[in-house]
């Protein structure tokens, strides 16, 4: 009798640390974190660190969680604590996961931060990364490129040059069709209101096949820090041994597939980087994205299933219009 009751206060043991091990609170999660980044500051108000792992929680909002990864082992890894807020925007090369975030809170935290410290690297990455977040792709560029500058390893800050060269390239061929397009404008004359057409001039011609040949100088810099990572990750030792960066590898790989339109072999790439490290939120994030925008319902529902798992809730992106207008240069 004692040893069935023994075993009946085991089986209720491990019942119970099976249910604080699944039970998942994402908001309290959040406010937890939030909490405990908010109680380092004021224990260190001048601590420039501090200060930018907040800022940075606010823009990659992710906490700890024991949940299956991929590949569907239990395994204790940092799992998204917001869904998407920011509005649909086409051609994102950039790490989707920086669009959950708050950048109206990480923002005085970063700018009090670079004060403190002028220069701190991670101060001037979030910079680049809040700026991203709020589609102001002119004010993302010397945060941007001084991050680069600090470590051209940066798969992150490869996405947003590429984001930036690729917006940039957009606009200067918006520019030489404009110039190429005849201008109706319509005149009041005495016998009457008359529609006039005013076609390019060989000067303007001219200047539109100058703006589209910057436009291509332009696309092939855009790809020039990812391929510099690329070609640094196949030529380390270390990718034979380690999963992590083996996977960062693949998933560079992938968005380069991507930026060319290959996107099946894309998807495949990303999903062997999600393979080699099944806790790689960054490369189950680019397959759905893949999923999604090319309608693929399957593959869709297969990803995003691990990623509802992850969230502990539906991972659906809510979209909300951010106030901050469009790219600017």
């Amino acid at each position: 009798m004692r040893t069935m009751a023994c075993c009946c206060v085991l089986a209720l043991c491990l019942n119970g640390m099976a249910s604080l091990t699944y039970a998942w609170d994402r908001d309290a999660a959040y406010a937890a974190r939030e909490a405990a980044l908010r109680e380092a500051i004021r224990r260190a108000p001048e601590d420039a660190d501090a200060l930018v792992d907040l800022a940075a929680f606010y823009l990659k909002p992710l906490g700890e969680r024991e949940v299956a990864a991929a590949d569907g082992t239990i395994r204790r890894f940092q799992v998204p604590l917001r869904n998407e807020r920011s509005k649909r925007v086409r051609d994102i090369y950039a790490v989707s996961w920086v669009f959950r975030g708050r950048p109206e809170l990480a923002k005085p935290l970063l700018i009090e931060a670079l004060k403190l410290r002028p220069g701190h690297h991670r101060a001037v990455r979030e910079m680049a990364m809040m700026h991203r977040m709020l589609d102001d792709l002119d004010a993302m560029k010397p945060y941007m490129e001084q991050a680069l500058r600090n470590n051209p390893n940066d798969l992150d800050m490869c996405r947003l040059y590429l984001d930036h060269r690729t917006a940039l390239a957009r606009v200067l061929n918006d520019q030489a069709t404009l110039l190429r397009t005849p201008q109706i404008t319509y005149e009041d004359r005495v016998d009457g209101r008359y529609r006039v057409t005013r076609y390019p001039s060989d000067a303007e011609r001219s200047r539109a096949e100058q703006l589209d040949a910057q436009a291509q100088d332009v696309r092939r810099d855009a790809i020039r820090p990812l391929q510099h990572l690329a070609a640094a990750l196949k030529k380390d030792p270390r990718v034979e041994t380690d999963p992590t960066l083996a996977s960062k590898w693949r998933l560079a790989t992938a968005i380069y597939l991507c930026w060319i339109g290959d996107y099946e072999q894309s998807a495949g790439t990303a999903a062997a980087a999600l393979r080699l490290d099944p806790t790689n939120l960054d490369a189950l994030d680019f397959i759905i994205d893949i999923a999604r925008s090319t309608h693929t319902k399957d593959l869709h529902a297969k990803y995003k299933a691990i990623l509802d798992r992850w969230c502990g809730v539906d991972s659906t992106p809510e979209y909300i219009e951010p106030k901050t207008l469009g790219p600017k240069f």
